[in-house]
């Protein structure tokens, strides 16, 4: 029985893709289409530069080693037809003609997203037991030091008469009870917080960050407190989620030393398996999310990483060791939960806290505001401006399955033009801030002009922020921030919708 060559490459386990030098597919193994999400037939003769070379210098240094090399292997990040990023590994050969011209390049691209996630946790799991042994090691012998100190120094001011003896013994004692709550922190990170098993209301998360921020903010700073009316239960010990509240606020107090606000976010979220490479310890569920944004200065992006280390601060000496965080970060492992710290220098920073809510997925109904009923469009009208031709076929597709209409335009231009000639029929446009010929602003201001009551949802990235002021500018304010999911993009535009009846 002959052996078909092709059905052997369409067995293989690895994605494996022939694209000629203009970037069209010519062979898509059933591996690739499992993998990106589309058939065969689909992707055949599409462009996929956009697709598996997210990063423009990557692919210049790809090809430039293919043309002189012949062959090029490396790591790239990659989006699957949902927008979800994959790390791939990738091997990549030219093929050339009879005539020795290159016409194509067959890839082999291997999926190790998990084993990089898995990789990254191990080194955080390892650094964090190195910190935890030597922070306990030297926590212990601390201890040893300053017990005598501390019980020397009560026995020696009930001895004392002058005052400015007392006042001396009573300044050690201080400097010692200071050093004693140190060892107490080194203590808890080296053995982890035990979390409780106590239920966790609302009302006492209410209590607790009225307390602590009557405790902790200062005149200059506006505390503003959001907490979901139907707020889910946790589990865990509410003393020590009240010192992370408590980390959490002076960290941000510390940032703003001119004044500003700081946003507190309660509220419940849900969790699918896409959202597992949030954090190594994230995992798929139901969770309650405590989320701290200040307007500070910010975290430069090269500190990002290192503000949970022990001792680690970028603070002046006087004003703490640098413990907060990584007591906060140990307090909320202990409670089966894992924290997000993202910060924009010179713009602010938010900490968002997730801890595993008392609920079974199957139970939750409407309160988690990824999910929404599906069909709920009723016919409204949507026009989806968007250059990349699977992005916009993707939101048609995910708005379409919830009931609205869907007319689409491949740049601002063409949208405007779509809109000007149906202005009466669009409910809302959905559109993106990088588009060709026309870009985002450009196009907000174009419909502003046509129709100032126009609704419009903008999809941006973090590192758009220029043009996203230029949008907001224009009126216009609903954004939709980037990467987000299929149910994340209907909640938001069924929501603007249905803001005013």
């Amino acid at each position: 029985m002959p052996i078909s060559f092709e059905a052997l490459v369409d067995s293989a386990p690895d994605a494996v893709v022939v694209h000629d030098l203009e970037n069209q597919v010519l062979y898509w193994n059933q591996a690739a289409a499992a993998l990106y999400g589309w058939s065969v037939d689909e992707i055949q003769g599409r462009p996929v530069a956009r697709i598996f070379y997210l990063n423009k210098a990557e692919r210049e240094g790809a090809v430039e080693v293919l043309r002189d090399q012949g062959h090029w292997s490396g790591e790239l990040r990659q989006i699957d037809r949902n927008g979800y990023e994959y790390y791939i590994q990738s091997r990549q050969q030219l093929f050339r003609d009879e005539a020795g011209e290159p016409v194509a390049v067959v890839c082999y691209n291997t999926n190790i997203t998990e084993q990089k996630k898995l990789k990254d946790a191990e080194e955080r799991a390892h650094h964090v037991r190195s910190s935890s042994i030597l922070a306990g090691g030297v926590a212990h012998e601390l201890n040893n030091a300053l017990a005598p100190i501390m019980l020397s120094a009560a026995m020696l001011k009930r001895s004392l008469e002058d005052e400015k003896s007392r006042n001396m013994v009573s300044m050690i004692e201080k400097c010692a009870n200071k050093g004693a709550a140190l060892i107490a922190d080194l203590l808890s990170f080296e053995r982890g917080k035990g979390g409780g098993n106590d239920l966790i209301r609302k009302t006492q998360v209410e209590r607790s960050l009225k307390r602590v921020g009557e405790k902790i903010i200062p005149p200059e700073v506006s505390l503003k407190v959001d907490i979901v009316e139907d707020l889910w239960e946790c589990r865990g010990e509410m003393s020590e989620i009240s010192e992370v509240f408590e980390h959490a606020m002076r960290n941000a107090c510390e940032a703003m030393p001119e004044g500003g606000i700081l946003q507190v976010k309660v509220g419940n979220r849900l969790f699918d398996e896409n959202f597992q490479n949030l954090a190594p310890e994230a995992k798929a569920g139901a969770y309650v999310t405590f989320i701290f944004t200040d307007n500070g200065h910010g975290i430069e992006e090269s500190l990002i990483k290192r503000v949970a280390e022990p001792f680690f601060t970028t603070k002046d000496p006087k004003q703490g060791y640098g413990f907060g965080l990584a007591n906060s970060q140990a307090i909320v492992k202990g409670h089966k939960g894992f924290m997000v710290l993202e910060s924009d220098h010179g713009r602010g920073t938010t900490l968002s806290i997730f801890l595993p809510a008392e609920i079974a997925v199957e139970k939750v109904t409407g309160s988690a505001p990824p999910f929404v009923v599906s069909k709920e469009g009723n016919g409204k009208l949507v026009l989806v401006a968007d250059d990349e031709f699977f992005i916009r076929e993707t939101i048609k597709k995910t708005l379409e399955d919830r009931g609205y209409d869907v007319i689409t335009a491949q740049d601002g231009t063409e949208a405007l033009a779509v809109y000007a000639s149906r202005i009466n029929d669009v409910n809302m446009v959905v559109t993106n801030v990088e588009m060709p010929f026309m870009d985002g602003p450009s196009l907000c201001r174009a419909l502003k002009k046509l129709n100032p009551e126009v609704k419009i949802l903008v999809s941006s990235g973090h590192k758009q922020r220029e043009k996203v002021q230029e949008i907001k500018s224009c009126g216009v304010e609903h954004f939709l921030a980037k990467p987000y999911t299929a149910d994340n993009l209907a909640d938001r535009v069924h929501a603007i919708l249905n803001a005013e009846g």
